[in-house]
């Protein structure tokens, strides 16, 4: 079997916490090497987490066809705009790489989009449906036939109890737990320990427990 190699798009932040993964599997023996970073800020050729910066992210043309790309670019309360940058990148799917941690426990039957990552400790029950581009962060956990969409972000420790759903960019943040059969609209957010006990209208900003309504994600604005 051939070395599944992997550039991240992103840096300091979520994407060290992918990098170090990806790292720590290749030294467990994992058919899996991590090759570099994009970045849209740092110079190329800098070094992140002992790789190099090999250029930003409109450069992904210029990396070798054998390798794959995984985003860890979410952001609270950026997500459209950052679903919006991955999407205009145009990479094609086959380019698209998904990760899952050594240490994360996840069903056989557990579908995983294009681009999407699970990290340490994490648990996804069965039945449960990852989109694409989507983060699952270390201590997850996914209860059965939980939903989540393209672009979503599930934080440390955060709890989907069963069937409850994600939509498209949202935002589950660390400690937040999402009851069963509840549903968060398309790029709305819950706050750091939110209890989440209703619906959530798409781009709220909920905090609390229960959580309730604080903001609101700002729109995207229209392209000219």
């Amino acid at each position: 079997m051939s070395t599944k190699k992997i550039v991240v798009l992103g840096g300091p932040g979520d994407g060290f916490s992918l990098a170090e993964a990806i790292q720590f599997a290749e030294r467990a023996g994992r058919d899996v090497k991590l090759v570099g970073f994009l970045n849209d800020v740092l110079p190329r050729g800098e070094i992140l987490h002992s790789v190099p910066v090999l250029g930003a992210l409109n450069d992904w043309r210029e990396v070798d066809s054998d390798v794959q790309f995984i985003p860890a670019i979410q952001k609270v309360g950026d997500m459209p705009q950052r679903a919006r940058r991955i999407e205009d990148l145009r990479i094609p799917d086959d380019r698209w790489g998904t990760f899952v941690h050594p240490a994360a426990v996840v069903s056989s039957d557990v579908e995983i989009g294009c681009g999407s990552f699970v990290l340490s400790c994490a648990t996804v029950q069965p039945a449960a449906r990852i989109g694409r581009f989507a983060g699952v962060r270390a201590g997850a956990m996914l209860g059965h036939h939980c939903e989540i969409g393209d672009h979503t972000y599930v934080g440390p420790n955060a709890t989907m109890c069963g069937r409850s759903v994600l939509e498209r960019g949202a935002y589950l943040g660390p400690g937040a737990v999402l009851m069963d059969g509840r549903v968060m609209s398309q790029f709305s957010l819950a706050g750091i320990a939110a209890a989440v006990t209703k619906d959530v209208p798409e781009y709220w900003v909920v905090f609390g427990n229960p959580a309730r309504r604080v903001g609101w994600v700002k729109r995207p604005q229209s392209k000219p």
